[in-house]
């Protein structure tokens, strides 16, 4: 009986070692993925963060957490393009509108993203993000036609590396 009950102790003691291992071996995980990205510490930060909340982390999983951040950024882009226009020249409204129209675009992509994760389909996953980038350059680009400052530089550039990551993450799922 206090072999039993010994064993017991030890066995928990064990099974309580192996439970706070386990949240580092995740993080850990993460970043091991995430170095196969072209931008890892993006993936790192952004993914890590969401690690405790997947059973397994692997390719797949660190690749919806990445789409999963990367629709938060877009949508606070979105939010930054309101307060941008209170401020901006008619011209550069006019071009914020269609940022805004691109970047609703771009929420409709990581739609489809999400559901070619599901069919583990890569090919529609390099697609989709191929397509975000686009539309984020082409906010830029109606910057530069205008001669102005583009407010959303910091997003728009923060977003095709997020699609980048994906892209790469795409490659090895």
């Amino acid at each position: 009986m206090a072999g039993t009950r010994a064993l017991l102790l030890v066995a928990a003691a064990v099974a309580a070692s192996c439970s706070l291992l386990a949240a580092p071996a995740a993080a850990s995980t993460v970043a091991d993925i995430c170095k196969n990205t072209a931008f890892p510490e993006l993936c790192t930060a952004t993914a890590g963060k969401q690690a405790e909340h997947y059973p397994v982390v692997d390719a797949l999983a660190v690749l919806k957490m990445q789409v999963d951040a990367f629709t938060k950024r877009t949508e606070a882009a979105r939010a930054h393009v309101a307060e941008a226009a209170q401020t901006a020249s008619p011209a550069a409204r006019k071009v914020l509108d269609l940022c805004s129209s691109l970047y609703m675009d771009v929420e409709d992509n990581l739609g489809a993203c999400r559901r070619a994760i599901g069919f583990k389909d890569a090919v529609t996953i390099r697609a989709t993000m191929g397509m975000a980038a686009q539309d984020m350059q082409n906010c830029d680009e109606q910057f530069r036609q205008i001669g102005e400052v583009n407010p959303m530089k910091r997003f728009d550039a923060s977003l095709v590396e997020m699609s980048e990551n994906c892209r790469s993450l795409s490659n090895i799922i």
